[in-house]
């Protein structure tokens, strides 16, 4: 029988880095979390911790979108939630950049990230009722050297994000999404450590940001308290100049 709690999110790259940290947090703020990932973790939270079922995604293959985004519609009545915290870096300059490259970042960083949305969109207009959270990047605001690729694709996220809450808006949806600095994960330890010291010398504030601060970001755009915010890019950012 299908499982139908009081709140349902749904959380993509759920078991590491960012998406990680907001499984745990939803799940401690009382909602019943579907963490989709290529891979389950040990870390996801289990038993008494909360309700968190994991759901096989691969966001570079859209057959396994669409299986995933069925399997989710099996298991729920409703999903009050969405958070797509997913993606893949990239890094390299402009004259060197790789086409094919390009596509393999736009397809899990943009493309894939539509038609999941796409999908659990349906149940939230049903409903008439949702939050969408995407999580952006400032290197899409932004025009650092080196961020073709991975600044590219969340630049269309990014908009993306502003026509959804537009053309959503009508059904009740929110969408509104984040645009963090560098975050303290393991896909940060990819940023050439030159890079990553121009950003630091750029930024007002000179604490780390750590996954749990986005994570407290999304809580409050999925909870009641942003009822009247809509297609926002909140920047996450220390400052950055």
């Amino acid at each position: 029988m299908p499982n139908d709690p009081e709140r349902v999110a749904v959380v993509t790259g759920g078991s590491r880095g960012i998406g990680l940290a907001v499984v745990r947090k939803l799940v401690g703020d009382g909602f019943s979390v579907a963490a989709c990932s290529r891979h389950p973790s040990p870390a996801l939270p289990t038993g008494d911790e909360g309700d968190v079922r994991f759901f096989q995604l691969d966001l570079a293959d859209p057959n396994s979108v669409k299986e995933c985004a069925q399997a989710l519609h099996r298991q729920y009545q409703r999903i009050d939630a969405l958070v797509n915290c997913a993606g893949v870096a990239a890094g390299g300059l402009f004259s060197m950049a790789s086409i094919q490259d390009l596509k393999r970042i736009f397809d899990v960083n943009y493309f894939n990230q539509i038609l999941f949305s796409q999908y659990v969109a349906k149940r939230m207009v049903r409903a008439k009722a949702g939050s969408i959270v995407n999580i952006a990047s400032t290197a899409g605001l932004l025009s650092d050297a080196g961020t073709l690729a991975y600044g590219g694709s969340k630049a269309a996220l990014i908009h993306a994000t502003k026509v959804m809450a537009t053309e959503l808006g009508p059904f009740g949806i929110r969408v509104n999404a984040i645009a963090p600095a560098v975050v303290e994960t393991d896909m940060a330890l990819q940023m050439d450590e030159k890079a990553r010291t121009a950003l630091d010398e750029r930024s007002a504030l000179q604490e780390v940001v750590e996954a749990a601060d986005v994570a407290e970001l999304v809580a409050y755009l999925v909870s009641d308290a942003s009822s009247k915010m809509t297609g926002q890019i909140l920047r996450l950012d220390r400052g950055l100049h």
